[in-house]
Protein backbone atom coordinates (compact mmCIF):
# COMPACT_ATOMS: atom_id res chain seq x y z
CA UNK A 1 0.00 0.00 0.00
CA UNK A 2 1.02 3.38 -0.80
CA UNK A 3 0.11 6.70 0.16
CA UNK A 4 1.82 10.13 -1.03
CA UNK A 5 0.55 13.70 -0.86
CA UNK A 6 -0.31 14.61 -4.27
CA UNK A 7 -1.07 17.77 -6.98
CA UNK A 8 -4.50 16.92 -8.64
CA UNK A 9 -2.25 16.88 -12.07
CA UNK A 10 -0.39 13.75 -10.34
CA UNK A 11 -3.98 11.84 -8.98
CA UNK A 12 -5.54 12.03 -12.36
CA UNK A 13 -2.90 12.64 -14.90
CA UNK A 14 -1.46 9.25 -15.79
CA UNK A 15 -1.15 8.32 -19.33
CA UNK A 16 -4.22 5.38 -19.90
CA UNK A 17 -5.11 5.26 -16.63
CA UNK A 18 -8.73 5.01 -16.15
CA UNK A 19 -10.73 5.70 -12.90
CA UNK A 20 -14.09 3.75 -11.91
CA UNK A 21 -16.96 4.12 -9.30
CA UNK A 22 -17.74 0.71 -8.56
CA UNK A 23 -21.38 -0.68 -7.89
CA UNK A 24 -21.37 -0.83 -4.12
CA UNK A 25 -20.84 2.93 -4.16
CA UNK A 26 -23.79 5.43 -3.60
CA UNK A 27 -24.12 8.09 -6.79
CA UNK A 28 -23.43 11.73 -7.57
CA UNK A 29 -25.17 13.24 -4.10
CA UNK A 30 -23.09 16.53 -3.83
CA UNK A 31 -25.72 19.41 -3.31
CA UNK A 32 -25.24 23.26 -3.85
CA UNK A 33 -23.55 23.55 -0.46
CA UNK A 34 -21.02 21.16 -1.28
CA UNK A 35 -20.29 22.83 -4.81
CA UNK A 36 -20.36 26.25 -3.69
CA UNK A 37 -17.84 25.40 -0.87
CA UNK A 38 -15.36 23.87 -3.23
CA UNK A 39 -15.57 27.06 -5.22
CA UNK A 40 -15.13 29.10 -2.08
CA UNK A 41 -11.74 27.27 -1.75
CA UNK A 42 -10.69 27.64 -4.89
CA UNK A 43 -10.85 31.28 -4.31
CA UNK A 44 -8.48 31.33 -1.45
CA UNK A 45 -5.90 30.09 -2.60
CA UNK A 46 -3.37 32.82 -3.76
CA UNK A 47 -5.75 35.37 -2.15
CA UNK A 48 -5.24 33.88 1.43
CA UNK A 49 -3.52 30.51 1.25
CA UNK A 50 -0.87 28.98 -1.05
CA UNK A 51 -2.56 25.79 -1.35
CA UNK A 52 -6.15 23.63 -0.62
CA UNK A 53 -5.63 20.27 1.05
CA UNK A 54 -8.98 18.38 -0.24
CA UNK A 55 -9.11 15.14 1.66
CA UNK A 56 -8.07 11.58 1.02
CA UNK A 57 -8.79 9.45 -2.25
CA UNK A 58 -8.45 6.21 -1.50
CA UNK A 59 -7.75 3.66 -4.61
CA UNK A 60 -8.12 0.18 -4.93
CA UNK A 61 -5.59 -1.19 -8.20
CA UNK A 62 -7.85 -3.27 -10.22
CA UNK A 63 -5.54 -4.04 -13.67
CA UNK A 64 -1.78 -3.15 -12.58
CA UNK A 65 -1.02 0.52 -13.80
CA UNK A 66 -4.51 1.00 -15.76
CA UNK A 67 -7.51 0.69 -14.18
CA UNK A 68 -8.27 1.73 -10.33
CA UNK A 69 -11.78 1.87 -8.55
CA UNK A 70 -12.69 4.51 -6.57
CA UNK A 71 -12.96 3.35 -2.73
CA UNK A 72 -13.21 7.05 -0.81
CA UNK A 73 -12.88 9.97 -3.20
CA UNK A 74 -15.99 9.74 -5.87
CA UNK A 75 -17.87 12.97 -5.10
CA UNK A 76 -14.50 15.14 -5.00
CA UNK A 77 -13.03 13.23 -8.27
CA UNK A 78 -15.86 14.41 -10.15
CA UNK A 79 -16.68 17.44 -9.03
CA UNK A 80 -12.81 18.42 -10.31
CA UNK A 81 -13.94 16.96 -13.39
CA UNK A 82 -17.10 18.92 -13.70
CA UNK A 83 -15.29 22.43 -12.83
CA UNK A 84 -12.52 21.36 -16.11
CA UNK A 85 -15.33 20.42 -18.09
CA UNK A 86 -17.24 23.72 -17.27
CA UNK A 87 -13.42 25.30 -18.00
CA UNK A 88 -12.98 23.91 -21.36
CA UNK A 89 -15.99 25.20 -22.38
CA UNK A 90 -15.85 28.78 -20.93
CA UNK A 91 -15.86 31.61 -23.72
CA UNK A 92 -12.98 33.01 -22.52
CA UNK A 93 -10.92 30.24 -22.14
CA UNK A 94 -8.80 30.75 -25.38
CA UNK A 95 -7.35 26.85 -25.31
CA UNK A 96 -9.98 24.50 -24.90
CA UNK A 97 -7.43 21.48 -25.36
CA UNK A 98 -4.88 22.87 -22.54
CA UNK A 99 -2.92 19.86 -21.37
CA UNK A 100 -3.91 20.68 -17.80
CA UNK A 101 -7.73 20.37 -19.12
CA UNK A 102 -7.06 17.26 -20.78
CA UNK A 103 -4.61 15.43 -18.21
CA UNK A 104 -7.88 15.51 -16.08
CA UNK A 105 -10.35 14.33 -18.33
CA UNK A 106 -8.99 12.23 -20.77
CA UNK A 107 -6.72 9.00 -21.20
CA UNK A 108 -4.78 7.76 -23.90
CA UNK A 109 -4.86 4.16 -23.60
CA UNK A 110 -3.88 3.59 -27.10
CA UNK A 111 -3.55 7.08 -28.26
CA UNK A 112 -6.78 8.09 -28.82
CA UNK A 113 -8.63 10.18 -26.20
CA UNK A 114 -11.36 8.07 -23.53
CA UNK A 115 -12.86 9.44 -20.70
CA UNK A 116 -10.81 8.88 -17.58
CA UNK A 117 -14.00 8.75 -15.05
CA UNK A 118 -16.64 6.54 -15.11
CA UNK A 119 -19.63 6.08 -12.90
CA UNK A 120 -21.44 3.36 -11.40
CA UNK A 121 -24.87 5.04 -11.60
CA UNK A 122 -26.01 4.93 -15.31
CA UNK A 123 -28.05 7.89 -15.35
CA UNK A 124 -25.30 10.30 -13.49
CA UNK A 125 -22.59 8.25 -15.59
CA UNK A 126 -25.02 9.36 -18.99
CA UNK A 127 -25.08 12.92 -17.70
CA UNK A 128 -21.07 13.10 -17.35
CA UNK A 129 -20.67 11.12 -20.77
CA UNK A 130 -22.75 13.64 -22.43
CA UNK A 131 -20.63 16.79 -20.22
CA UNK A 132 -17.85 15.52 -21.72
CA UNK A 133 -18.53 15.17 -25.40
CA UNK A 134 -19.77 18.94 -24.73
CA UNK A 135 -23.36 18.10 -25.34
CA UNK A 136 -24.93 19.98 -22.52
CA UNK A 137 -28.52 20.26 -23.16
CA UNK A 138 -28.40 16.46 -22.71
CA UNK A 139 -27.17 16.09 -18.71
CA UNK A 140 -29.51 16.35 -16.15
CA UNK A 141 -29.98 15.80 -13.10
CA UNK A 142 -27.09 16.52 -10.01
CA UNK A 143 -24.26 16.37 -12.36
CA UNK A 144 -26.35 19.14 -14.57
CA UNK A 145 -27.01 21.37 -11.93
CA UNK A 146 -23.24 21.28 -10.87
CA UNK A 147 -22.32 22.07 -14.18
CA UNK A 148 -24.23 24.77 -14.35
CA UNK A 149 -22.90 26.24 -11.20
CA UNK A 150 -19.17 26.20 -12.48
CA UNK A 151 -20.15 27.15 -15.76
CA UNK A 152 -21.77 30.31 -14.42
CA UNK A 153 -18.74 30.94 -12.34
CA UNK A 154 -16.50 30.54 -15.04
CA UNK A 155 -18.07 32.67 -17.59
CA UNK A 156 -17.49 35.83 -15.60
CA UNK A 157 -13.33 35.22 -15.67
CA UNK A 158 -11.12 36.25 -17.99
CA UNK A 159 -8.45 34.29 -19.89
CA UNK A 160 -6.06 35.39 -17.15
CA UNK A 161 -7.89 34.24 -14.45
CA UNK A 162 -9.10 31.18 -16.12
CA UNK A 163 -5.78 29.91 -16.52
CA UNK A 164 -4.81 30.82 -13.14
CA UNK A 165 -7.78 28.55 -11.71
CA UNK A 166 -6.67 25.81 -13.91
CA UNK A 167 -3.43 26.36 -12.01
CA UNK A 168 -4.93 26.19 -8.77
CA UNK A 169 -6.74 23.48 -9.36
CA UNK A 170 -4.18 21.45 -10.79
CA UNK A 171 -1.01 22.56 -8.95
CA UNK A 172 -2.34 24.09 -5.49
CA UNK A 173 -5.11 21.51 -5.05
CA UNK A 174 -3.70 18.49 -2.80
CA UNK A 175 -4.85 15.17 -1.91
CA UNK A 176 -3.53 11.86 0.11
CA UNK A 177 -3.25 9.64 -2.55
CA UNK A 178 -3.80 6.15 -1.13
CA UNK A 179 -3.78 3.26 -3.27
CA UNK A 180 -3.68 -0.14 -2.57
CA UNK A 181 -3.91 -3.37 -4.26
CA UNK A 182 -5.41 -5.31 -1.36
CA UNK A 183 -9.06 -4.95 -1.41
CA UNK A 184 -9.58 -5.83 2.13
CA UNK A 185 -6.69 -3.48 3.11
CA UNK A 186 -8.46 -0.52 1.00
CA UNK A 187 -11.63 -1.05 2.45
CA UNK A 188 -9.89 -0.92 6.22
CA UNK A 189 -8.01 2.06 5.44
CA UNK A 190 -11.62 3.64 4.37
CA UNK A 191 -12.77 2.26 7.97
CA UNK A 192 -9.89 4.09 9.69
CA UNK A 193 -11.43 7.54 8.25
CA UNK A 194 -14.67 6.52 9.88
CA UNK A 195 -12.99 6.44 13.18
CA UNK A 196 -11.79 10.15 12.82
CA UNK A 197 -14.91 11.16 12.65
CA UNK A 198 -15.50 10.63 8.81
CA UNK A 199 -19.05 9.58 7.76
CA UNK A 200 -18.64 6.63 6.00
CA UNK A 201 -21.62 4.34 5.94
CA UNK A 202 -20.54 1.07 7.23
CA UNK A 203 -22.74 -1.13 5.12
CA UNK A 204 -21.55 0.50 2.18
CA UNK A 205 -18.37 -0.89 3.18
CA UNK A 206 -19.73 -4.06 4.26
CA UNK A 207 -20.85 -4.18 0.61
CA UNK A 208 -17.87 -3.05 -1.41
CA UNK A 209 -15.86 -5.74 0.69
CA UNK A 210 -17.92 -8.29 -0.21
CA UNK A 211 -17.75 -7.21 -4.10
CA UNK A 212 -13.77 -7.21 -3.79
CA UNK A 213 -13.65 -10.97 -2.03
CA UNK A 214 -16.22 -11.94 -4.75
CA UNK A 215 -13.56 -11.02 -7.75
CA UNK A 216 -11.01 -12.88 -6.56
CA UNK A 217 -13.03 -15.77 -6.62
CA UNK A 218 -12.29 -18.05 -9.48
CA UNK A 219 -15.21 -19.65 -10.60
CA UNK A 220 -17.33 -17.12 -12.25
CA UNK A 221 -20.74 -18.75 -11.00
CA UNK A 222 -19.62 -17.77 -7.63
CA UNK A 223 -18.52 -14.67 -8.53
CA UNK A 224 -21.46 -14.00 -9.65
CA UNK A 225 -23.50 -16.03 -6.95
CA UNK A 226 -22.15 -13.70 -4.76
CA UNK A 227 -22.32 -10.41 -5.87
CA UNK A 228 -25.97 -11.28 -6.73
CA UNK A 229 -27.41 -12.67 -3.21
CA UNK A 230 -25.14 -9.52 -1.59
CA UNK A 231 -26.92 -7.07 -3.28
CA UNK A 232 -30.43 -9.41 -3.08
CA UNK A 233 -30.03 -9.34 0.42
CA UNK A 234 -30.00 -5.42 0.88
CA UNK A 235 -33.14 -5.06 -1.42
CA UNK A 236 -35.12 -7.78 1.40
CA UNK A 237 -33.90 -5.19 4.19
CA UNK A 238 -34.61 -2.37 2.37
CA UNK A 239 -37.95 -3.35 0.88
CA UNK A 240 -39.39 -4.90 4.32
CA UNK A 241 -38.52 -2.73 6.39
CA UNK A 242 -39.54 0.35 7.69
CA UNK A 243 -41.63 2.64 9.88
CA UNK A 244 -41.20 3.84 13.37
CA UNK A 245 -38.80 0.48 14.00
CA UNK A 246 -36.68 1.17 10.83
CA UNK A 247 -35.75 3.90 9.72
CA UNK A 248 -34.25 4.85 6.32
CA UNK A 249 -30.65 4.62 7.49
CA UNK A 250 -31.31 1.74 9.75
CA UNK A 251 -32.95 -0.67 7.54
CA UNK A 252 -29.80 -2.72 6.22
CA UNK A 253 -27.31 -1.23 9.23
CA UNK A 254 -29.50 -2.91 12.37
CA UNK A 255 -29.97 -6.04 11.09
CA UNK A 256 -26.39 -6.44 9.59
CA UNK A 257 -25.19 -5.61 13.28
CA UNK A 258 -27.91 -7.64 15.21
CA UNK A 259 -26.90 -10.68 12.91
CA UNK A 260 -22.66 -10.18 13.52
CA UNK A 261 -23.74 -10.31 17.07
CA UNK A 262 -25.44 -13.78 16.65
CA UNK A 263 -22.66 -15.34 14.76
CA UNK A 264 -20.40 -18.33 16.19
CA UNK A 265 -17.77 -15.61 16.03
CA UNK A 266 -16.16 -13.65 19.54
CA UNK A 267 -18.38 -10.10 19.10
CA UNK A 268 -19.20 -7.40 21.61
CA UNK A 269 -22.68 -7.37 23.23
CA UNK A 270 -23.30 -4.20 20.98
CA UNK A 271 -21.50 -3.32 18.19
CA UNK A 272 -21.92 0.33 17.55
CA UNK A 273 -21.85 2.11 14.02
CA UNK A 274 -18.14 2.63 14.13
CA UNK A 275 -17.17 -0.80 15.40
CA UNK A 276 -19.62 -2.36 12.81
CA UNK A 277 -17.05 -2.70 9.47
CA UNK A 278 -14.17 -4.51 11.95
CA UNK A 279 -16.98 -6.96 13.26
CA UNK A 280 -18.00 -7.61 9.55
CA UNK A 281 -14.48 -8.70 8.64
CA UNK A 282 -13.56 -10.54 11.74
CA UNK A 283 -16.78 -12.90 10.91
CA UNK A 284 -16.41 -12.86 7.16
CA UNK A 285 -13.12 -13.95 7.62
CA UNK A 286 -13.83 -16.74 9.94
CA UNK A 287 -15.72 -18.67 7.42
CA UNK A 288 -13.44 -20.74 4.55
CA UNK A 289 -14.79 -18.55 1.43
CA UNK A 290 -16.85 -15.62 0.94
CA UNK A 291 -19.64 -18.19 -0.33
CA UNK A 292 -20.35 -19.85 2.74
CA UNK A 293 -20.26 -16.50 4.89
CA UNK A 294 -23.06 -14.82 2.13
CA UNK A 295 -25.16 -18.43 1.98
CA UNK A 296 -25.20 -17.82 6.09
CA UNK A 297 -26.45 -14.79 5.95
CA UNK A 298 -28.53 -14.90 3.76
CA UNK A 299 -30.16 -17.77 6.39
CA UNK A 300 -29.88 -15.40 8.85
CA UNK A 301 -32.06 -12.34 7.05
CA UNK A 302 -34.76 -14.64 6.25
CA UNK A 303 -35.58 -15.39 9.83
CA UNK A 304 -34.75 -12.01 10.73
CA UNK A 305 -37.67 -10.78 8.67
CA UNK A 306 -39.29 -13.78 9.65
CA UNK A 307 -39.46 -12.57 13.76
CA UNK A 308 -39.33 -8.67 12.99
CA UNK A 309 -42.26 -6.18 12.28
CA UNK A 310 -42.27 -2.50 11.39
CA UNK A 311 -45.54 -2.06 13.85
CA UNK A 312 -47.27 -5.37 14.80
CA UNK A 313 -46.63 -7.05 11.30
CA UNK A 314 -44.96 -10.40 12.00
CA UNK A 315 -44.32 -12.43 8.93
CA UNK A 316 -43.49 -15.78 11.09
CA UNK A 317 -44.13 -18.52 8.35
CA UNK A 318 -41.92 -20.94 10.14
CA UNK A 319 -43.29 -19.93 13.50
CA UNK A 320 -46.25 -21.11 15.70
CA UNK A 321 -49.28 -18.47 15.54
CA UNK A 322 -48.93 -17.88 19.51
CA UNK A 323 -45.19 -17.01 19.80
CA UNK A 324 -46.02 -14.49 16.86
CA UNK A 325 -48.24 -12.69 18.87
CA UNK A 326 -45.19 -12.70 21.90
CA UNK A 327 -43.02 -11.59 18.77
CA UNK A 328 -45.69 -8.80 18.15
CA UNK A 329 -45.64 -7.61 21.99
CA UNK A 330 -41.95 -8.17 22.37
CA UNK A 331 -41.12 -5.98 19.56
CA UNK A 332 -43.63 -3.47 20.64
CA UNK A 333 -41.29 -2.56 23.69
CA UNK A 334 -38.24 -1.95 22.07
CA UNK A 335 -36.44 -1.28 18.55
CA UNK A 336 -33.60 -3.76 19.37
CA UNK A 337 -35.69 -6.97 20.11
CA UNK A 338 -34.42 -9.03 16.98
CA UNK A 339 -31.34 -9.30 18.72
CA UNK A 340 -33.02 -11.08 21.42
CA UNK A 341 -35.31 -13.19 19.48
CA UNK A 342 -32.90 -14.27 17.01
CA UNK A 343 -30.64 -15.27 19.87
CA UNK A 344 -33.37 -17.23 21.01
CA UNK A 345 -34.75 -18.99 17.33
CA UNK A 346 -31.00 -20.15 16.64
CA UNK A 347 -30.52 -21.33 20.04
CA UNK A 348 -33.76 -23.54 20.10
CA UNK A 349 -35.31 -26.19 18.01
CA UNK A 350 -38.68 -27.42 19.61
CA UNK A 351 -41.62 -24.95 19.16
CA UNK A 352 -42.94 -25.32 22.45
CA UNK A 353 -39.79 -23.93 23.67
CA UNK A 354 -39.80 -21.28 21.20
CA UNK A 355 -43.21 -20.02 22.36
CA UNK A 356 -42.09 -20.74 25.98
CA UNK A 357 -38.82 -18.37 25.79
CA UNK A 358 -40.67 -15.78 23.24
CA UNK A 359 -43.07 -15.13 25.69
CA UNK A 360 -40.55 -14.74 28.63
CA UNK A 361 -38.72 -12.13 26.28
CA UNK A 362 -42.01 -10.61 25.77
CA UNK A 363 -42.48 -9.65 29.48
CA UNK A 364 -39.17 -9.01 29.95
CA UNK A 365 -39.75 -6.56 27.23
CA UNK A 366 -43.18 -4.93 27.38
CA UNK A 367 -42.67 -4.76 31.50
CA UNK A 368 -39.66 -2.19 30.72
CA UNK A 369 -42.09 -0.31 28.44
CA UNK A 370 -44.52 -0.25 30.82
CA UNK A 371 -42.76 0.75 33.79
CA UNK A 372 -41.28 3.81 31.38
CA UNK A 373 -37.61 2.15 31.80
CA UNK A 374 -35.43 4.43 29.06
CA UNK A 375 -35.20 3.36 25.57
CA UNK A 376 -31.43 2.89 26.49
CA UNK A 377 -31.54 0.93 29.26
CA UNK A 378 -34.18 -1.36 27.72
CA UNK A 379 -31.44 -1.90 25.11
CA UNK A 380 -28.97 -2.97 27.31
CA UNK A 381 -31.03 -5.17 28.91
CA UNK A 382 -32.13 -6.68 25.61
CA UNK A 383 -28.32 -7.05 23.91
CA UNK A 384 -27.27 -8.19 27.39
CA UNK A 385 -29.38 -10.54 28.16
CA UNK A 386 -29.24 -12.35 23.88
CA UNK A 387 -25.45 -12.47 25.13
CA UNK A 388 -26.16 -14.66 28.11
CA UNK A 389 -29.02 -17.05 25.43
CA UNK A 390 -26.23 -17.56 23.23
CA UNK A 391 -23.55 -18.40 25.76
CA UNK A 392 -25.55 -21.31 26.81
CA UNK A 393 -24.87 -24.56 26.40
CA UNK A 394 -28.27 -26.24 26.97
CA UNK A 395 -31.67 -25.18 25.39
CA UNK A 396 -33.20 -25.40 28.45
CA UNK A 397 -31.13 -22.98 30.72
CA UNK A 398 -32.54 -20.41 28.11
CA UNK A 399 -35.40 -20.44 30.59
CA UNK A 400 -33.22 -19.61 33.80
CA UNK A 401 -31.73 -16.97 31.75
CA UNK A 402 -34.82 -14.79 30.78
CA UNK A 403 -36.43 -15.39 34.17
CA UNK A 404 -33.45 -14.42 35.65
CA UNK A 405 -33.23 -11.20 33.34
CA UNK A 406 -37.07 -10.42 34.40
CA UNK A 407 -36.59 -10.50 37.52
CA UNK A 408 -33.59 -8.22 37.93
CA UNK A 409 -33.78 -5.86 35.09
CA UNK A 410 -37.63 -4.59 34.96
CA UNK A 411 -39.04 -2.21 37.31
CA UNK A 412 -40.84 -3.82 40.36
CA UNK A 413 -44.84 -4.03 40.07
CA UNK A 414 -45.35 -1.36 42.03
CA UNK A 415 -43.30 1.14 40.07
CA UNK A 416 -45.19 0.09 36.77
CA UNK A 417 -48.51 0.54 38.34
CA UNK A 418 -47.63 3.84 39.17
CA UNK A 419 -46.19 4.80 35.54
CA UNK A 420 -49.06 3.74 34.28
CA UNK A 421 -51.66 5.80 36.45
CA UNK A 422 -49.72 8.81 35.93
CA UNK A 423 -48.67 8.63 32.71
CA UNK A 424 -50.63 9.13 29.52
CA UNK A 425 -50.49 6.65 26.50
CA UNK A 426 -49.03 7.09 22.97
CA UNK A 427 -52.67 7.70 20.93
CA UNK A 428 -51.45 9.64 17.68
CA UNK A 429 -48.16 9.06 16.10
CA UNK A 430 -46.34 5.80 15.24
CA UNK A 431 -46.18 4.42 18.49
CA UNK A 432 -49.37 4.77 18.71
CA UNK A 433 -49.35 0.26 18.32
CA UNK A 434 -47.49 0.36 21.60
CA UNK A 435 -51.45 1.23 23.20
CA UNK A 436 -53.03 -0.56 21.00
CA UNK A 437 -51.16 -4.25 22.21
CA UNK A 438 -51.65 -3.46 25.90
CA UNK A 439 -55.42 -3.10 25.31
CA UNK A 440 -55.50 -6.34 23.14
CA UNK A 441 -53.28 -8.08 25.86
CA UNK A 442 -55.92 -7.04 28.67
CA UNK A 443 -58.54 -8.17 25.61
CA UNK A 444 -56.48 -11.19 25.16
CA UNK A 445 -56.97 -12.40 28.85
CA UNK A 446 -60.79 -12.14 28.60
CA UNK A 447 -61.20 -14.46 25.43
CA UNK A 448 -57.84 -15.73 24.41
CA UNK A 449 -56.04 -14.83 21.73
CA UNK A 450 -57.59 -12.77 19.30
CA UNK A 451 -58.20 -13.85 16.03
CA UNK A 452 -58.61 -10.89 14.15
CA UNK A 453 -55.79 -8.58 12.37
CA UNK A 454 -54.28 -6.00 14.53
CA UNK A 455 -55.09 -3.23 12.61
CA UNK A 456 -58.84 -3.65 12.25
CA UNK A 457 -59.08 -2.74 15.55
CA UNK A 458 -59.56 0.90 16.94
CA UNK A 459 -58.22 2.77 20.06
CA UNK A 460 -61.68 4.33 21.24
CA UNK A 461 -61.76 7.53 23.77
CA UNK A 462 -64.55 6.86 26.33
CA UNK A 463 -65.34 10.73 26.89
CA UNK A 464 -63.94 12.39 23.53
CA UNK A 465 -60.43 14.14 23.65
CA UNK A 466 -62.21 17.13 22.27
CA UNK A 467 -65.30 16.88 25.12
CA UNK A 468 -64.26 20.33 26.23
CA UNK A 469 -63.68 21.88 22.61
CA UNK A 470 -66.72 21.02 21.02
CA UNK A 471 -70.24 22.38 22.24
CA UNK A 472 -71.73 18.97 20.75
CA UNK A 473 -69.93 17.48 23.69
CA UNK A 474 -71.67 19.05 26.30
CA UNK A 475 -73.54 16.82 28.11
CA UNK A 476 -69.58 14.80 29.17
CA UNK A 477 -69.23 18.14 30.94
CA UNK A 478 -71.22 17.93 33.63
CA UNK A 479 -69.27 14.68 34.81
CA UNK A 480 -66.18 16.06 33.79
CA UNK A 481 -64.05 18.53 35.42
CA UNK A 482 -62.25 20.57 32.40
CA UNK A 483 -58.62 20.91 34.12
CA UNK A 484 -58.40 17.40 35.18
CA UNK A 485 -59.85 15.88 31.98
CA UNK A 486 -56.89 17.15 29.73
CA UNK A 487 -54.64 15.37 32.48
CA UNK A 488 -56.62 12.04 31.92
CA UNK A 489 -58.18 11.97 28.53
CA UNK A 490 -55.97 9.73 27.06
CA UNK A 491 -54.93 7.21 30.21
CA UNK A 492 -55.75 3.56 30.09
CA UNK A 493 -58.78 4.03 32.05
CA UNK A 494 -60.16 6.35 29.47
CA UNK A 495 -59.31 3.81 26.40
CA UNK A 496 -61.15 0.97 25.10
CA UNK A 497 -61.03 -1.14 21.82
CA UNK A 498 -63.60 -1.34 18.83
CA UNK A 499 -63.91 -2.65 15.85
CA UNK A 500 -63.94 -0.37 12.90
CA UNK A 501 -67.77 -0.36 11.88
CA UNK A 502 -68.78 0.08 15.82
CA UNK A 503 -66.51 2.86 15.76
CA UNK A 504 -67.75 4.70 12.68
CA UNK A 505 -71.26 4.25 13.84
CA UNK A 506 -71.13 5.73 17.41
CA UNK A 507 -73.00 8.53 18.43
CA UNK A 508 -70.92 10.24 21.26
CA UNK A 509 -73.28 12.57 22.21
CA UNK A 510 -73.10 11.14 26.06
CA UNK A 511 -72.20 8.40 27.94
CA UNK A 512 -75.51 6.65 28.03
CA UNK A 513 -75.03 7.15 23.77
CA UNK A 514 -72.37 5.82 23.53
CA UNK A 515 -73.04 2.61 25.91
CA UNK A 516 -75.60 0.66 23.76
CA UNK A 517 -72.68 0.49 21.06
CA UNK A 518 -70.39 -1.05 23.99
CA UNK A 519 -73.09 -3.23 25.22
CA UNK A 520 -73.11 -5.07 21.50
CA UNK A 521 -69.84 -4.93 21.05
CA UNK A 522 -68.05 -7.80 20.27
CA UNK A 523 -65.02 -6.97 21.88
CA UNK A 524 -65.33 -7.52 26.15
CA UNK A 525 -63.53 -4.54 27.77
CA UNK A 526 -65.58 -2.59 25.66
CA UNK A 527 -68.76 -4.38 26.98
CA UNK A 528 -67.70 -4.05 30.28
CA UNK A 529 -67.68 0.00 30.11
CA UNK A 530 -71.53 -0.34 29.45
CA UNK A 531 -71.81 -1.23 33.04
CA UNK A 532 -71.23 1.83 34.33
CA UNK A 533 -73.69 4.19 35.27
CA UNK A 534 -72.04 7.47 34.86
CA UNK A 535 -68.73 8.28 33.51
CA UNK A 536 -66.67 11.13 35.74
CA UNK A 537 -62.69 11.68 36.59
CA UNK A 538 -63.09 9.35 39.23
CA UNK A 539 -64.35 6.35 37.38
CA UNK A 540 -61.20 7.49 35.09
CA UNK A 541 -58.71 6.91 38.07
CA UNK A 542 -60.41 3.90 38.81
CA UNK A 543 -60.50 2.12 35.86
CA UNK A 544 -56.67 3.06 34.69
CA UNK A 545 -55.77 1.48 38.41
CA UNK A 546 -57.77 -1.45 38.06
CA UNK A 547 -56.50 -2.07 34.45
CA UNK A 548 -52.89 -1.54 35.60
CA UNK A 549 -53.35 -4.07 37.91
CA UNK A 550 -54.66 -6.32 35.44
CA UNK A 551 -51.33 -5.60 32.73
CA UNK A 552 -49.22 -6.44 36.02
CA UNK A 553 -50.99 -10.17 36.01
CA UNK A 554 -50.55 -10.21 32.33
CA UNK A 555 -46.75 -9.61 32.22
CA UNK A 556 -45.67 -11.54 35.24
CA UNK A 557 -44.05 -14.78 35.51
Amino acid sequence: MEARFRQIRSLFGKRGVKFEVPPYQRGYEWERKHIEDLWLDLQRIDDQVDQHFLGSIILLEKESGSLFEIVDGQQRMVTISIIMMAIRDAPNVGDSEDMRIDDILNSYPANEAVRRLHLSDETADESFEHLWNGDVDEAEGRIREAYEFYSDRVSELSENELHRLMDNIVKYLRVVETVSRDASLAYTVFQSQNDRGKEVSPQILAKARIHGAAEDLDNEADRQQVIGRWDHIYRLLEDNLGGPRFQSDLRVRRPMTQILINSDSPTPTQIDKGALYRNFEEVLNSYDSVVEFVEWFQDQVDIYLEISSNSYDISGRDIPDDAIRHLQYLNSASTHSEVLSLAIYNSVDEDILLKEYFRLASILGVRMEMGGTSSANTRDAIYNTAREIRETDDPNDIRGVLRAAIDSRTPTDAEIIEHLKANQLNIRGSWRFRTLLKLVSIEEERRGPLRMELGNLDIEHIAPRNTFGNSKYARWRRNLSDEEFDERKDKLGNLTLLLPNDHSSLDETSFDDKKNTYRNSDVKIAEEVADYDEWTDDQIEERTERLAQELIERWSI
